[in-house]
């Protein structure tokens, strides 16, 4: 009988209060891990079924939001820098448009001088601007945004093509200024003479192709920013390569190389007044590419205002699916001292239980 009452006595009753105690920390932990959180548990298989179910479907949507919204706002900066800089590219447009127009007057050779070498430090800025780097790289480079756009930014003015362009000027008063401007446009186009990196050295229509893509939303993908040699013609072999940016280096090194020409020559007047029609049509399809770039912007922000109201949608029903409301937490705070009550009454028990004798169930 005395053994019987301390096997299935005291000791089983404490067995019984040491697992309650047990199942109580637990609850406890679970409590304190909600009190501090604000989250109804501390993982999504921890949920109960139709809880998990819903996480587990909106998850995906909210992360798929995130990385779309990320991509947005990259195009978007890589945008806004891509306008400044071909901005900046219309503006030494416009100047040598003015200085086009200067050598139409009776020039001195100074005057002549000091235009050339305008020119030339233009082609210097053109080559930076064309370098420009964005928030992934270099933002006339396209997909290739890792590689330098303009292999040698500084030394535009005496690379290979600006020296095949000064020799073709060098024979305007035997060649004439038709045959002068066909072969600089030529040895524009001419990817042996490129100032460009291997895969911009391309036709204006495949460098096109190249232009970087921004994945925006589900099934959603757009070009973004533009290449330093796209086009939307291959060009046609004597006043223009295709290619904006290519016309207009071709056009600076020209007037570049025009330093000891003679004014007063029929063929330095025609070779001026074809100058002057190219830079036109340049500064216009420059212009129309800025437009292009705004439109683009345009629909990235209203692209970026529908993915914020989406995740915002998302995010509100993923927190009414995993985090406590305010009177959830209250409750939590009224749980946890109910809780720790309890833990102390069974700890009181279990003691209460091994300092009791046979005499206590006699």
């Amino acid at each position: 009988m005395t053994s019987s009452v301390g096997l299935y006595g005291a000791s089983g009753t404490t067995y019984v209060l040491q697992q309650e105690i047990k199942r109580l920390d637990q609850e406890q932990t679970t409590l304190s891990y909600q009190a501090s959180s604000g989250m109804k548990a501390d993982s999504y298989a921890a949920l109960d079924t139709g809880q998990r179910t819903q996480a587990l479907s909106l998850v995906p949507q909210v992360t798929a939001l995130a990385t779309w919204q990320t991509s947005v706002q990259g195009a978007q900066t890589n945008l806004d820098i891509t306008q400044t800089a071909l901005t900046q590219i219309s503006s030494i447009a416009s100047t040598l448009s003015t200085n086009i127009l200067s050598l139409k007057g009776n020039l001195g050779q100074d005057e002549l001088q000091t235009i050339a070498e305008s020119a030339q430090s233009a082609l210097g800025e053109l080559g930076t601007y064309l370098n420009t780097t964005g928030s992934s790289g270099y933002v006339f480079a396209g997909q290739d945004s890792g590689t330098i756009p303009v292999t040698d930014a500084a030394g535009l003015a005496d690379s290979s093509l600006a020296t095949a362009t000064a020799d073709a000027v060098s024979a305007l008063d035997t060649d004439g200024a038709a045959s002068v401007f066909a072969k600089a446009t030529q040895d524009a186009s001419d990817n042996s003479l490129s100032v460009f990196s291997s895969t911009l050295s391309t036709d204006p229509v495949s460098a096109s192709s190249l232009t970087n893509k921004a994945v925006i939303g589900q099934g959603q993908v757009i070009s973004v920013g533009m290449t330093a040699t796209q086009g939307t013609t291959t060009g046609d072999g004597t006043t223009t390569t295709g290619s904006p940016i290519r016309d207009l280096m071709r056009n600076l090194m020209i007037v570049a190389s025009l330093g000891s020409a003679d004014t007063s020559s029929s063929n330095f007047t025609d070779l001026v007044s074809q100058l002057q029609s190219s830079t036109t049509t340049i500064s216009s399809e420059l212009s129309a590419q800025v437009g292009s770039l705004g439109l683009t912007q345009t629909s990235l922000t209203a692209q970026a205002s529908s993915l914020s109201t989406m995740s915002v949608m998302l995010a509100s029903q993923l927190s009414d699916v995993t985090e406590l409301s305010s009177s959830d937490l209250a409750a939590v705070a009224t749980q946890t001292t109910t809780v720790q009550n309890q833990i102390e009454s069974s700890y009181a028990l279990v003691a209460a239980f091994k300092s009791m004798t046979l005499a206590n169930y006699l």
